[in-house]
């Protein structure tokens, strides 16, 4: 038709510069993202087969796919959902294995149809509404057995859940967005051939606007028959053609696409100041600061566990404490005990003498100094803000070491307590989770302090 020429000519290239973006660029990290997903999702559901939410299917064999099947997500059984749940878990894990390690990702093989199931597979688990007010059968089940750890006591295993959710939320929004990027990419090559190979052809009537679109319509279909057989039909989209050439607002939908498909601006190189170094310290003083809460309840459990195993023999505090090493001459009301512990690069285990007491004390006031310090507003945390960096990296450095040595005696303690747990054959509380985030705090915070050094600052 007269004045597609040009039009032609430019979208042609837009079309060839965006399709070099996409398979250079788009493709390669639409590729990390689903690997990023896969392993995520793989991740929640052997969390859930190990809290004995989900069961492995034992009929998880390999299988040979040409082709994306999107499992069952009909309504569930009223019993044994559970399984049926787990069973429309597998063959989904199994589905997006193929995808993302067997399934040809390339732009030109990736047509329309093959994106659709790439997004309806990618929808199938709809994490965006994960509960019970989602509409899939399937999501609902998978959510009630996920929810369970997520909101359960086990809170190492909800902070895993919790990470892994944001992080596929995150991927989910990513993925969605690259294949948005490739269908667009599709349908307007699509509909660039139709106007290269069959819009020359046609001629119209001089007819009324309704009737010349119905006109167009019944001719590009004619057209398209005869010469693009073998290729998809897409009405909706013959309907874009003829309103973009019949339309009073064609020219400006020709410029909307012609946007659409330029190439996005590289970020410009931003310049940013260094970090300051007192804002440096101070978050490290928040990050140790953490887990006051952890230090109190470590502390409880090991008193009450005391408490268990010395109220096991009546009382008999002076034969436990021989047992732990502790002299005859220790009078009994003293809680002191014999503890062994390792220091990395010396294999022999040292031994030092403890005042359980003493040393109870000591970590209470940690733990109400440290909870002064954790809001980040307290006047306490003002003071320290305002005085001198060198006198805060001070401070940081002894608090980390006080911390260092209550996590060794800690973890000490209920190595002890534990093993005589055991010879009891009683039930007590451990402390590993507490310990595990004070030293994931300790680490944290420390390698706040190294940036800070590293600044030159201290």
């Amino acid at each position: 038709m007269e004045g597609s020429a040009d039009y032609q000519d430019q979208l042609d290239l837009a079309l060839d510069k965006r399709r070099e973006w996409l398979e250079t660029t788009q493709i390669p990290r639409l590729r990390e993202a689903l690997a990023s997903f896969v392993a995520l999702f793989e991740g929640v559901v052997a969390m859930l087969i190990r809290k004995g939410l989900l069961r492995e299917d034992p009929y998880n064999y390999e299988q040979v796919f040409t082709e994306i099947v999107i499992p069952s997500d009909e309504t569930l059984p009223e019993f044994e959902n559970s399984d049926e749940v787990s069973y429309r878990l597998a063959a989904y894990r199994r589905q997006l294995k193929y995808v993302s390690t067997e399934y040809p990702l390339e732009l030109q093989s990736l047509g329309l149809g093959r994106l659709k199931k790439v997004s309806s597979l990618l929808a199938y688990i709809n994490w965006l509404e994960l509960g019970e007010s989602s509409k899939s059968p399937t999501t609902r089940g998978f959510a009630r057995a996920f929810m369970k750890v997520r909101m359960g006591a086990d809170t190492m295993a909800s902070q895993i859940l919790k990470d892994s959710e944001i992080q596929i939320v995150r991927l989910t929004h990513q993925i969605r967005a690259q294949l948005a990027e490739l269908i667009a990419y599709h349908r307007e090559s699509w509909k660039a051939a139709i106007r290269r190979d069959i819009l020359p052809g046609i001629s119209m009537s001089a007819a009324e606007p309704r009737a010349r679109k119905e006109e167009m319509q019944r001719a590009l279909r004619r057209g398209f028959a005869n010469k693009m057989a073998n290729t998809p039909w897409y009405p909706a989209l013959t309907e874009e053609i003829t309103d973009e050439e019949l339309a009073s607002d064609g020219a400006q939908r020709k410029q909307k696409i012609l946007a659409s498909l330029a190439l996005p601006e590289p970020p410009k190189a931003e310049t940013t100041a260094a970090p300051d170094g007192r804002a440096i310290l101070l978050e490290a003083v928040r990050l140790f600061s953490r887990p006051h809460e952890e230090l109190a309840t470590a502390l409880a459990v090991l008193e009450e566990n005391e408490r268990i195993i010395l109220g096991s023999r009546g009382g008999g505090s002076g034969w436990f404490r021989r047992l732990l090493g502790v002299g005859a001459s220790q009078p009994a009301g003293d809680r002191v005990y014999k503890l062994q512990y390792a220091e990395p690069g010396t294999p022999p285990p040292k031994t030092e003498t403890l005042d359980f007491s003493a040393f109870s004390a000591e970590v209470k006031k940690k733990a109400s100094l440290l909870a002064t310090l954790a809001s980040g507003t307290s006047a306490g945390f003002r003071k320290l803000a305002s005085t001198k960096e060198e006198e805060i990296a001070g401070f940081i450095d002894k608090q980390l070491n006080e911390l260092l040595l209550i996590h060794r005696r800690l973890g000490s303690l209920n190595t002890m307590f534990q093993a005589r747990v055991m010879q009891e054959k009683k039930t007590t509380r451990g402390i590993k989770i507490e310990l595990l985030t004070i030293k994931n705090s300790i680490i944290k915070a420390n390698q706040r302090r190294h940036e800070y050094k590293e600044k030159g600052a201290g």
